[in-house]
């Protein structure tokens, strides 16, 4: 599974910091705006107290008489949500807003004091209690309780619309802070975004180096990267050089060595001819392996299809009286990526196993290793219709020198250089029964 790119990070990181911080914010604002509107409502209904206060008189009795014509009509409208009542020893006034309700009776409390209660959470109401002493004619002091009962839906309603409007300012206001942070982190990660473009076409083949303009903060990574592929390139030139002077360099010795050999009279003339040709051929073939491990690490993509083709053609001039016919199906645009002479020496090597021990018909199918990366591998069914392969003998088979058929022409290092080239570029290699009825070779090799 892929893991998410910097730029999907930084904007998942930075909305979920974004919803948080203003969530908060969101939170601590509507609790203020709360404390706000009850700190209003205890003053509003101060004034109520007062208002109650100038309207009261009290006999020489005790007996108190309160002037309902207050200012406030709230205190004279049945169920207005605004309830004042005064409590002393011998009677008890409410205000005419309360007829009809039913109102808790609340403690009196002591004279000077003043009791602000806000409403329990199963329901209630807003209450102030406000402690009186009534001075008399005969100096005595006569207690009376002032209580203000408010309901509580005044406040939900303001601070429900209050959080209502705050929701959706900060809803706003985040969409445009998560909607510019996007369009500045691509902005930001737009130059990246090219330099992986650009790799991705060296990977593939389509360039070999970095030419792109990038910010400045880029340029030792672009630097360094076209060094390193300029000095692969050298260092590949280098070591083929070398090998082709190894090679010049030992044709002459061996040249003197079989001038110098007496005519083939007797088996030991014999014996030594044939070291010489066989120190030749492993000569040839080390330095053919040799220069496989030279090869560039980012190589431009070898199209199969033909390269299939040139090998199907020649072996079909080799092999013509004998009439095979070879069955391809490849899928569309197949490439290897690596070196051409490679896939040629895979394809060869093969191909004429499978046209030497074929009966009359061979077939040739690939595919794709994980299309999805920008270097696939690729997969590579070589079957045949002959006398099969023995699995017992198969780690044999892959061994130098070792031919499955005395009675067919060979060296019996196809599938030995075969299987070295698949080691080398990671993948396996497998026998298996081809549905023509003889032997099938299955190449595997993963993406680079």
């Amino acid at each position: 599974m892929r893991s998410f790119s910097l730029r999907n990070r930084l904007i998942g990181v930075g909305t979920l910091v974004l919803v948080v911080a203003l969530g908060l914010v969101g939170l601590a604002l509507n609790a203020a705006n709360h404390r706000s509107a009850v700190s209003a409502l205890e003053t509003r209904m101060e004034s109520y107290v007062y208002l109650v206060l100038a309207a009261m008189e009290v006999d020489a009795d005790g007996r108190l008489s309160v002037e309902e014509n207050f200012a406030d009509p709230r205190l004279v409208q049945p169920g207005s949500g605004v309830y004042v009542a005064v409590e002393g020893r011998e009677r008890r006034w409410s205000s005419r807003s309360a007829l009809g309700q039913q109102l808790p009776a609340p403690a009196p409390i002591a004279a000077g004091q003043t009791l602000f209660e806000e409403p329990p959470a199963m329901g209630g109401y807003y209450s102030l209690r406000y402690g009186v002493g009534w001075q008399l004619d005969d100096a005595r002091l006569e207690p009376f309780t002032v209580t203000v009962q408010v309901d509580p839906v005044e406040i939900r309603q303001q601070t429900s619309a209050f959080r209502l409007g705050l929701w959706r300012s900060l809803g706003t206001a985040g969409a445009i802070l998560a909607l510019a942070q996007v369009v500045f982190l691509v902005f930001v990660f737009r130059p990246l975004g090219r330099v992986a473009g650009d790799v991705a076409r060296v990977e593939s083949g389509q360039a070999e180096r970095l030419d792109g303009r990038y910010p400045r903060e880029l340029d030792p990574l672009v630097r360094n990267v076209n060094r390193l592929l300029d000095t692969e390139q050298s260092n590949q030139q280098r070591i083929r050089n070398a090998l082709d002077s190894l090679a010049h360099s030992l044709k002459t010795p061996l040249a003197v060595i079989q001038a110098s050999l007496p005519p083939q009279d007797g088996a030991a003339e014999s014996s030594a001819q044939n070291a010489v040709d066989e120190m030749r051929r492993l000569i040839a073939t080390r330095l053919e392996r040799a220069g496989s491990t030279a090869r560039r690490t980012l190589s431009e993509p070898v199209p199969v299809a033909p390269q299939l083709q040139r090998v199907l053609d020649s072996l079909q001039k080799v092999h013509s009286r004998r009439l095979i016919k070879a069955e391809v199906k490849l899928q569309d645009e197949l490439a290897f990526y690596g070196e051409q002479r490679d896939l040629l020496e895979l394809l060869g090597n093969l191909l004429d196993n499978a046209f030497k021990y074929g009966r009359g018909r061979v077939r040739v199918t690939g595919g794709v290793v994980e299309p999805d990366r920008s270097r696939p591998g690729l997969w590579l069914r070589i079957a045949d219709d002959g006398p099969g392969i023995d699995p017992a003998q198969w780690s044999r088979l892959v061994q130098r020198g070792t031919r499955g058929d005395e009675r067919v022409e060979g060296h019996g290092l196809g599938l030995a250089i075969v299987t070295e080239l698949v080691s080398a570029y990671g993948g396996r290699i497998e026998l298996a029964v081809s549905e023509l009825g003889g032997a099938e070779i299955r190449v595997t090799l993963p993406p680079l």
